[in-house]
């Protein structure tokens, strides 16, 4: 099963189509990179996937749910938000509090929102920085705080 499937996804923005008729299949574990030149549609793919946007035409599912138009607030709730190329963590706090922040918005418990949170870093090999400034990580350690 996919956990992500596009199908004939069509954007307009007035008169212009940024993207037009795409399909696109992601099954869970499977990474992939998607390039393309300036003006192709890619930031606006994921701003549609992300909920930013509302497909023009088209269906987007997430774990075999539809989420086509749902707002990124409750996309987050299902376990989907995008990053951006800039990344931004809280740069003076430590990572696991940057992790913590998120996992509190779902416990409501400080104590579950650590034990959540070293698990998530444990999973990202970033355990062993929990108590440093994430200001201070490599950018691609940042990237992975980030997702």
């Amino acid at each position: 099963m996919n956990i992500l499937d596009v199908k004939g996804l069509t954007k307009h923005f007035g008169g212009l189509t940024a993207i037009h008729d795409l399909d696109l299949h992601i099954a869970k574990g499977e990474i992939l990179g998607l390039i393309g030149p300036n003006g192709a549609g890619k930031s606006t793919l994921f701003n549609c996937v992300a909920g930013v946007f509302p497909p023009s035409v088209g269906d987007i599912s997430f774990k075999g749910e539809s989420i086509a138009g749902k707002k990124p607030w409750d996309l987050c709730a299902l376990g989907l938000a995008r990053t951006f190329q800039i990344v931004k963590p809280f740069g003076s706090k430590t990572v696991l509090y940057n992790v913590m922040v998120g996992a509190f918005l779902r416990t409501g418990s400080t104590a579950k929102a650590r034990d959540i949170a070293m698990d998530v870093l444990t999973e990202l090999q970033l355990d062993h920085r929990a108590e440093q400034i994430s200001g201070n990580l490599t950018i691609a350690d940042r990237k992975r705080l980030e997702i």
